[in-house]
């Protein structure tokens, strides 16, 4: 008798353990939705960055979270497809790479949060009320800081002198571009420098932009983000090149296509700081409390083996500062 109610304990424990386990570690497991409308430029995806963050933090894929990444391929579309699919399945945060995702789905739900990774300027953009209190369902990291628009034309200057003249390329559509614009010709007036602005809203635009620039007088080349002009960075670069025009861009992809400059945010630290947000909202914290970061970690990168190529020679100071230098 006192053998078969051993047994009987035995099985019991075996039962009850892996459910009180289950119970301890919580059964349910979070769902997140990480999405981006293009590969490259501000809606540039960084997943691995994003990812690793949340395990730093404590969640286990297929444990306690499950991420499921989502492509719109740069169309408008099936984005808003993919957000109305979200909202019918219900998931816990929706981490949008940029402006156009995070609006894309405040226009399907006002109340599944929504952390936004890289995104713009939010208030003109209409997505919160403000950067200390969002006010809604959406927070996250802003990428956009006009003093850093200023700064490209700090830096050009100090790499070259004598530079008299420039010109920007941004597309006027984009709500953040203009006032990086306006932010970079303050600076450039205050550096003696000229700095004309050229819109580009298609390749055909852009194309004749380069054939404007190759006939005028200008000494440089910027730009300000766009997914146009990153999908188009190697036409930018090459152009630079074949007019022996310094050139300062704001991200770095343009610089590991063989471009001599760029001063902007490290945009995978944005997206680690989005994991974050995910994880306090996880955790109860209301996106309406949760003010908007904007970047705190720049870069500074010098294609030094472009320079050599085109005959340009880099003040030593400058090469010090640099994050990087690709030799």
């Amino acid at each position: 008798m006192n053998r078969c109610f051993s047994v009987v304990i035995v099985i019991l424990v075996a039962m009850i353990a892996p459910l009180k386990a289950a119970a301890q570690s919580g059964s349910r497991v979070a769902t997140v939705a990480y999405v981006f409308l293009f590969s490259e430029g501000p809606s540039a995806p960084f997943p691995a960055a994003f990812r690793g963050r949340l395990s730093e933090l404590g969640w286990v894929e297929g444990r306690n979270i499950r991420v499921d990444v989502y492509d719109a391929g740069g169309s408008p579309e099936k984005l808003a497809v993919i957000m109305q699919r979200l909202v019918e399945d219900k998931v816990d945060v929706i981490v949008g790479a940029c402006t156009p995702e995070a609006k894309a789905a405040l226009r399907v739900t006002r109340s599944i949060p929504i952390v936004m990774a890289a995104t713009g300027d939010p208030v003109a953009a209409g997505l919160v009320d403000s950067l200390a209190r969002p006010g809604g369902n959406v927070t996250g990291v802003s990428g956009m800081l006009l003093e850093l628009s200023a700064k490209r034309l700090e830096l050009l200057k100090v790499a070259f002198p004598a530079v008299a003249r420039a010109t920007v390329v941004f597309n006027p559509e984009r709500p953040d571009n203009p006032p990086e614009v306006r932010a970079m010709q303050v600076a450039a007036s205050k550096l003696a420098i000229k700095l004309d602005s050229m819109n580009v809203r298609t390749r055909t635009e852009l194309a004749e932009a380069l054939d404007f620039m190759s006939v005028g007088a200008t000494q440089a080349l910027l730009n300000v983000g766009d997914p146009l002009l990153s999908n188009q960075a190697q036409v930018l670069v090459d152009f630079a090149a074949s007019r022996r025009l310094p050139a300062l861009y704001e991200n770095r992809e343009f610089v590991d296509k063989g471009g001599l400059m760029s001063y902007g945010p490290n945009f995978p630290s944005l997206h680690r700081r989005a994991a974050d947000y995910v994880d306090k909202i996880l955790k109860g914290a209301k996106p309406a409390d949760l003010p908007i970061e904007q970047p705190t970690k720049f870069e500074l990168v010098v294609n030094l083996r472009t320079a050599k190529k085109l005959g340009f020679t880099i003040p030593q100071l400058l090469l010090l500062r640099a994050d990087e230098v690709i030799q």
